[in-house]
């Protein structure tokens, strides 16, 4: 494993392996589950074809932001980041909103009969198979310090919690029938159904949460903003002028946008406009990292 991990050393060859283990494992998921009769493992199979097109969406985008702005998107690309995370968690929200309800409805008329035998083989292979590539991932993540194979990793480990609760419910199941309760386990598997879609709910909730306040440009929370906000009132305390900042955040850059009223009796010249902005930008450069800063003078307030 870890010869093999060495062997991975760019993000591309990181994300084509993510990639092709999705396909295996979704065709793997979804032929199985049919095959047993069984709506979690069939559940889990779709779980990982819908990581198959994050990743893929997510290849795409990283192509796109990494453009720079031309005619047509003269803000660049940027915000394309965080409309595709809204998409991707739209969708997998209704994903798993359809199967609680169809395990509380299947769950409600009795139950369903599974081979318990074959559906443990699949628990136990798909376990061992997700915990493998997330392993992998997480550890090219840490040597590649790749933020997109990180959140890749995350997915394979979603996903291994998602296998190994499968393999618990069935070895219950196992356990059930060995000592006498086997008419339970018709249950086994739309109790499986609902808990899982129900605890996979909080993921897209998450990144929903998230993408979202970028999309409606709400202004970041936590250390960015409190950066920002100290270099403003330090502006105003050494140049005696009034500052107004605006910051957003779309995708991985941030728009940052400064007024400054001028009073009357100061004089700014372009070259001492731009010394300031070279000053602001060495103070906030490093924290705000790939950022589209706008610094407007004027001794008008409308225009602040």
């Amino acid at each position: 494993m870890a010869l093999f991990s060495h062997v991975i050393s760019t993000e591309k060859q990181a994300l084509t392996l993510s990639l092709f283990g999705c396909i295996t494992f979704a065709c793997f998921g979804v032929g199985y589950g049919l095959f047993v009769g069984s709506h979690a493992i069939l559940l889990d199979g779709v779980f990982t074809l819908f990581s198959m097109g994050m990743t893929g969406l997510g290849l795409v985008t990283a192509y796109l932001v990494t453009r720079p702005d031309d005619a047509r998107f003269q803000y660049g690309y940027a915000h394309f980041e965080p409309i595709a995370n809204v998409i991707n968690g739209t969708l997998i929200l209704l994903l798993c909103l359809a199967a609680l309800y169809g395990g509380l409805t299947t769950l409600n008329a009795g139950g369903r009969e599974i081979d318990l035998d074959h559906a443990l083989l699949y628990a136990a292979v798909s376990t061992f198979f997700c915990a493998a590539l997330y392993r992998l991932e997480a550890q090219a993540a840490e040597r590649l310090n790749s933020e997109l194979v990180r959140v890749d990793a995350k997915e394979w480990q979603v996903d291994t919690i998602l296998s190994a609760t499968l393999l618990l419910g069935f070895v219950i199941a196992m356990g059930l029938e060995q000592a006498g309760y086997g008419r339970y386990n018709r249950y086994i598997d739309p109790v499986l159904v609902s808990v899982l879609a129900l605890c996979a709910t909080l993921i897209p909730i998450k990144v929903l949460g998230r993408n979202l306040r970028e999309v409606l440009k709400i202004a970041p929370k936590g250390e960015v903003q409190q950066k920002v906000q100290a270099e403003v009132e330090a502006l105003r305390q050494r140049y005696g002028v009034e500052c107004y900042s605006h910051l957003a955040k779309s995708g991985r850059r941030f728009e940052l946008e400064l007024n400054i009223l001028v009073p009357h009796g100061q004089e700014w010249p372009v070259a001492r406009q731009d010394a300031l902005r070279q000053e602001l930008w060495g103070r906030l450069g490093d924290t705000l990292g790939e950022t589209w800063l706008s610094v407007c003078f004027t001794r008008e307030a409308r225009w602040l």
